[in-house]
């Protein structure tokens, strides 16, 4: 199997990354300098500017995306996600019945006489689960930067750190579930984030979120914050229905069997739940806040840390 962005990797960066650098350098860019825009070594930048990498695209195609790669650079005001993304749009249209797309069908014959438009069906005919994963991302970044911004959030942190996480549609596995890697904490009175989020991040929460989103129709998300008794009355008041274990449990797996006994003959229909797991010997309160999404909850949340 040889999919294009074998080609993208073996040739259409090498060449862009050279061609770039020469150019820069002819501006009087030293080669620190262009090594820490591009985001790679010294070394390599030295032999780029040796070397130039030869390829089976033309150069001309190439040289669109250097000239504006350049200029942002040069203009020193775009962000380093806008010029990854100037990269991944110009090499999408090249892939688009273009340059690569030629190229790609050369090296594999098959592609070619199967009259190959992989690419542009998948940007066409968008596959759902590729737009529901970024649904989910743009969900959980939104709700992200709402807990981010809330000065009050630090009054509902655990000491165990608090996790977001929401999941897909059909999500069966913790792979399916988008969380936080290391989760939340507080630095300098702020909600902090390590990393950016990523499916399969959270084992424990994204664990009772999917068994919460079998119970619950509308649960597609969970937040877990401290579980003392004034967050719990907050979240009340903010319409959540409060399911209370009889005991400290710390395994994701005992807190789902204890919630299966506590949920008997309980709606199912209920848009925000939350399950409260009392403390016990080194074992904080906790409650899990469940809706069907993750800014939801983070507006929620705001809400319930600001009227504490």
């Amino acid at each position: 199997m040889r999919p294009p962005c074998e080609l993208v990797q073996k040739e259409y960066l090498p060449v862009l990354r050279a061609r770039l650098s020469r150019r820069l350098n002819d501006r009087g860019v030293s080669q620190i300098e262009i090594a820490e825009k591009l985001l790679i070594t010294q070394a390599a930048v030295s032999k780029y500017l040796k070397q130039q990498p030869s390829t089976c695209l033309p150069l001309d195609k190439i040289d669109t995306a250097v000239q504006k790669l350049e200029q942002m650079i040069l203009d020193e005001s775009e962000t380093v996600s806008r010029m990854v993304y100037e990269i991944c749009k110009h090499c999408i249209e090249m892939r688009i019945g273009g340059a690569i797309c030629k190229a790609h069908q050369g090296s594999v014959r098959e592609l070619g006489n199967e009259k190959c438009q992989i690419c542009s069906d998948l940007i066409r005919n968008e596959p759902i689960e590729l737009g529901e994963r970024a649904k989910l991302l743009s969900d959980m970044n939104a709700a992200l930067e709402i807990l981010e911004v809330n000065d009050a959030f630090e009054r509902v942190i655990p000491q165990v750190r608090a996790n977001l996480v929401v999941c897909l549609k059909d999500a069966t596995t913790t792979a399916d579930v988008l969380g936080v890697p290391g989760r939340i904490f507080i630095f300098n009175g702020r909600a902090t984030i390590h990393s950016s989020p990523q499916f399969g991040a959270s084992r424990h929460t994204a664990s009772i979120l999917l068994w919460a989103k079998e119970k619950f129709e509308a649960v597609h998300a969970c937040l877990c914050i401290r579980g003392s008794e004034e967050i719990i009355s907050a979240a009340k008041k903010q319409g959540f229905y409060v399911i209370s274990l009889n005991r400290a449990f710390a395994d994701a797996d005992d807190i789902i069997k204890a919630t299966e006994i506590a949920i008997k003959r309980r709606p199912r229909t209920k848009e925000l739940i939350a399950i409260h797991v009392p403390g016990g010997i080194g074992i904080e309160p906790i409650l899990y806040l469940f809706g069907p999404r993750a800014r939801m909850l983070a507006e929620l949340c705001t809400k319930i840390s600001n009227s504490l």
